[in-house]
C-alpha cells in the first residue's frame, strides 16, 4: 500500500505513526482497501489528538495501546455501509 503521508511522522515515543495506525487497522479485521486507507488517514489525526491530550511525561505508545483500536472501531461503525433508510421502529397501537 502507498503511504498516506509523504514523510515519516513520529510523535513522542512512536517512531512511525502511520505504520502503527496501519497495523492497528489491519488488526480490526476485514476492510476494503478504500476503507482501510480512510481509517489510516483518520487514525493519524486521532493519534495527534490523543498525543495533544496527554501530559508531556505520558507514553503515547501506552495510550494508543489502550485507545487507538477502540477509536478506529468507533469511526468505522459511524461510517458503516449505508443500506438505505433506517428501519421503522415498531410502535404500540391502542387497542
Amino acid at each position: 500500500m502507498q503511504r498516506v503521508l509523504s514523510k515519516t511522522y513520529a510523535e513522542r515515543d512512536v517512531s512511525d505513526v502511520e505504520t502503527h495506525v496501519r497495523d492497528t487497522v489491519r488488526g480490526l479485521g476485514a476492510a476494503t482497501p478504500v476503507e482501510e486507507e480512510q481509517l489510516v488517514a483518520k487514525g493519524i489525526f486521532l493519534v495527534r489528538r490523543i498525543a495533544r491530550a496527554l501530559p508531556p511525561e505520558a507514553s503515547l505508545q501506552e495510550a494508543l495501546r489502550d485507545h487507538l483500536a477502540e477509536g478506529l472501531s468507533a469511526l468505522r461503525a459511524d461510517e458503516g455501509p449505508s443500506s438505505g433508510p433506517p428501519a421503522a421502529t415498531p410502535t404500540r397501537r391502542a387497542a
